[in-house]
């Protein structure tokens, strides 16, 4: 059980331009990779959401999402609390998702501490990453001064993951962080695994002042433009056109490439057992957990609340059809 500071923000604003092709519906439109579902189950976004409810109160459970995106997070029943659901006016990197809701969250609860998990992952053993998730944040002290990430061990070099090398080879409690490796070749990788490296899962936590002092330092301006703009809104999910207007002047802003990895000395790093991880980054990511779940189709009795969520497994077949009539053509 968690004390009644600790908050978990599920950060749904992204893109998805990676997948562009492969998230089509039949009009067309591109749908965010977190507001589709993998063989008719809930959205990466329901299940995110689900994580979060694992490690504390529905109460303290929020959302960033894009406003551009509203026709998916507005239309389908995600339950989440109307005063939780934090909008950007646009996309403008993890980092300012996170300033965001620490700004908003931090002026309802000045001792919050926060976890922090992407929307747009899925898992095989949900079981064995909430236990992680809820171990990290027993085992952070109370003040603590550090920023603690969640590591995956590696089932394969993979080059399109980011890495985590730990300062100790070992895969026991938190410990200090050496250095990230982004994306590196599938040789490095290789090697990088062989000295205990982790795959960088996203998720993290820290208390929200520390957070906020860390986004004042490294991008003063805007940091303290936003923080100032969010104290004068009383209603997150309907952001006025001051911050619009704030957003198109704030640079973008990547959390682990600006933040985290500038702070190595200030993170602390949690190792979590194999437990069927993925970014669902590519396309070849996507057909490979296609295929990796295919005996375990949701039946059309499951229940999740009437919604409707672009289905991966119908759009790769639809894109599969795409190529081969494309090259048949050639």
């Amino acid at each position: 059980m968690q004390d009644n500071h600790t908050w978990a923000v599920v950060l749904a604003a992204g893109e998805g331009k990676r997948l562009a092709a492969l998230t089509m519906d039949e009009e067309g439109r591109h749908v965010p990779k977190q507001f589709c579902s993998l063989h008719g189950g809930p959205s990466l976004f329901g299940l995110a959401l689900t994580r979060a409810r694992a490690v504390v109160p529905d109460d303290r459970v929020c959302a960033v999402v894009a406003k551009g995106h509203e026709r998916w997070w507005r239309e389908n029943p995600h339950d989440i609390r109307p005063d939780n659901l934090i909008v950007q006016p646009r996309n403008r990197g993890t980092g300012n998702g996170v300033l965001l809701a620490l700004a908003y969250i931090l002026k309802r609860d000045p001792q919050a501490r926060l976890i922090f998990l992407p929307a747009d992952h899925h898992v095989l053993d949900e079981e064995t990453l909430i236990q992680a998730m809820s171990s990290m944040l027993a085992g952070m002290p109370a003040r603590a001064r550090e920023i603690f990430l969640l590591g995956i061990e590696p089932d394969e070099a993979d080059p399109e993951l980011g890495y985590i090398i730990p300062q100790k080879a070992t895969r026991q409690d938190a410990q200090g962080v050496r250095h990230f490796v982004e994306k590196p070749s599938r040789a490095v990788a290789g090697k990088l695994i062989q000295e205990d490296a982790l795959w960088n899962s996203g998720i993290f936590a820290a208390a929200g002042d520390l957070l906020l002092d860390l986004f004042k330092m490294r991008f003063p301006n805007h940091a303290h433009s936003i923080d100032n703009t969010t104290a004068r809104i009383a209603d997150p999910a309907n952001p006025p056109w001051t911050l619009g207007h704030l957003y198109q002047q704030i640079p973008d802003v990547d959390f682990s490439h600006h933040i985290l990895q500038l702070q190595v000395a200030d993170l602390r790093v949690v190792p979590v057992p194999q437990c069927g991880w993925s970014d669902l980054g590519t396309p070849y990511r996507v057909s490979e957990r296609l295929n990796l779940i295919s005996g375990n189709r949701f039946s059309a009795n499951d229940s999740f609340d009437d919604a409707i969520f672009l289905d991966l497994a119908d759009t790769a077949t639809r894109a599969n059809e795409r190529e081969r009539v494309t090259r048949a053509a050639m």
